[in-house]
């Protein structure tokens, strides 16, 4: 009862730490009290302005603010690109805690001024950046002196052209507003304690052409083709799950049934997060704890899939059914393991959403690149002693020299890509990011796949949990003058009436022995594991 209680528990926090994450989506609903000076509301990528689309290509940033306190227009609600974002919050970080809140919004604005338009004290400026808010309720915001810009039922609208290049935008709520007494015009802080309700979208496209590019209007443009990305490797993942159950029922196996295990983990991963982009394209927030879900598996499938590489290594279930050197191959997969679970949490907690810095160009991420290396150099000086301490057949030899060669690339691609990462622009970077890593992995299980299919792996696994089945003979893998009751034997060391006894091999079906006049001693000897071939010799 005790057990069951703290489960339960468990499973309550894991729960409420999901609720309480803050939710990345591009509709932002919430009040918020002007006495926190600032609010930043989102960083939205617009693309590249179609001249021949206009509205349907442009940037649209549309919604209502509105409040029940006793004041009005004493909030400015800003939207910038990053030349001017930066201005206004590096402003805030460095002179909150020792100015007054006067003179920062001075400093906020001073650059902005130049060229944000205003009817009352601006009326030359050619840049449409700022909006007096809380709107009066049912109606317009004030600064919106063309309503028929505005989108139906809410009460202000940003168009956004971006005529050159896709760029990142910056969306903010700030406690200060310009004083027009006597024109003055100058900026000031807002002295009322104003609660406010939001709701706020960011889309790329008029929403009336929602339907014209659904998979993509509600996302920003460095999220642009996730949708398509996971529903491709989804699709993929669905082909091979079923081959990798194939493989194992046709040899049961340790070895089959963990990399069974890990395809399935990635597999799941990859739906969760495709779950999370389907909803998000439809109502603009998606299922923010699937999508950590999604991550947290693929972070477990990875985790584990180094695992079976380090055993792999050591020849485990190839050279040998025993792991050699326990304790090395455990501490190291251990540290990977928490050194990707630092990571995921930094990524959910601390990595800064204004920046463009991604998790891999963060601490965590560059200890995660540096010990993969050292992992990688392990990797080769054990592959290279199992395969030169092993006295094998030439098959299993062969799969050592296939397996090191792929995954020698595998360990080292992923720092280098982190590397040329930092030359990327941020709003191309995640998803070349995302289709690389998640497009090595899936290639990893193809050919992991291909060098454990049944008719190659009969050569090379040791002594599985059942026997191979006789539609294995068909093959070719066993000698053609054979017949359907003869299967390979080995002998066994001791004695039996002055004979050798001799036992089934574990790769074959329960029946007799009949040893064909061309099956040579050669032939028998290349199907021994590796501690009996030096007994025979």
């Amino acid at each position: 009862m005790k057990e069951s209680s703290g489960i339960f528990g468990l499973i309550s926090c894991v729960y409420l730490l999901l609720c309480f994450l803050v939710v990345h989506s591009e509709r932002h609903k919430g009040t918020w009290s002007s006495g926190n000076f600032l609010k930043f509301v989102s960083k939205f990528g617009v693309q590249k302005t179609d001249l021949k689309n206009e509205d349907a290509t442009q940037g649209f940033f549309y919604g209502n603010i509105t409040t029940n306190s006793n004041s009005s227009n004493s909030l400015t609600l800003v939207v910038v690109d990053s030349e001017y974002f930066s201005h206004i919050f590096g402003n805030v970080i460095l002179k909150l805690n020792k100015q007054h809140k006067t003179n920062i919004c001075k400093s906020m604005f001073k650059k902005i001024d130049e060229v944000a338009f205003d009817k009352d004290c601006k009326p030359k400026g050619t840049e449409d950046y700022l909006r007096r808010v809380p709107c009066p309720k049912n109606k317009l915001c004030l600064d919106e002196d063309t309503p028929s810009n505005v989108v139906p039922n809410y009460q202000f609208t940003y168009k956004i052209m971006d005529k050159q290049i896709p760029r990142f935008w910056y969306m903010s709520i700030v406690a200060c507003y310009r004083n027009t007494t006597n024109k003055n015009c100058s900026w000031v802080s807002s002295d009322d304690d104003i609660t406010i309700d939001y709701d706020i979208w960011l889309v790329n496209g008029d929403p009336i052409y929602k339907k014209w590019n659904p998979v993509e209007h509600q996302f920003s443009f460095e999220e642009h083709d996730i949708f398509e990305t996971f529903l491709g490797f989804l699709g993929v993942y669905i082909i091979i799950v079923p081959f990798w159950f194939y493989v194992y029922s046709k040899q049961r196996h340790s070895l089959t049934k963990f990399l069974l295990l890990i395809t399935c983990t990635e597999a799941f991963g990859i739906f969760c997060n495709f779950i999370h982009v389907a909803v998000f394209a439809s109502n603009g927030v998606g299922v923010y704890w699937i999508a950590v879900l999604g991550n947290a598996i693929d972070t477990v499938a990875q985790c584990l899939f180094m695992l079976s590489l380090l055993l792999l290594a050591k020849g485990w279930m190839i050279t040998q059914p025993t792991i050699r050197g326990k304790k090395v191959v455990f501490s190291l997969w251990g540290i990977y393991t928490l050194l990707n679970c630092v990571l995921f949490l930094w990524n959910l907690f601390e990595v800064d959403v204004i920046s463009n810095k991604d998790e891999w160009q963060t601490w965590p991420g560059y200890l995660i690149c540096g010990f993969r290396i050292v992992i990688m150099i392990w990797f080769i000086v054990e592959l290279r002693h199992t395969f030169l301490s092993s006295r094998c057949p030439e098959t299993r030899l062969q799969f050592l020299q296939q397996f090191g060669a792929y995954f020698l690339v595998w360990f080292i691609y992923l720092p280098v890509l982190v590397i040329l990462n930092t030359q990327f622009s941020a709003l191309w970077k995640k998803k070349i990011m995302l289709c690389i890593t998640n497009g090595a992995d899936l290639l990893s299980y193809l050919i992991l796949l291909h060098l454990l299919w049944p008719s190659r792996s009969i050569l090379y696994l040791l002594k599985g949990e059942d026997p191979i089945p006789y539609d294995l003979l068909i093959t070719g893998v066993l000698d053609e003058d054979q017949d359907d009751k003869t299967i390979f034997k080995r002998k066994k060391k001791t004695k039996l009436n002055g004979q050798l006894r001799r036992e089934p091999n574990h790769n074959t079906i329960k029946n007799g022995f009949h040893k064909s006049p061309n099956y040579t001693d050669e032939k028998r000897l290349a199907l021994l594991p590796e501690e009996e071939e030096e007994e025979e010799l």
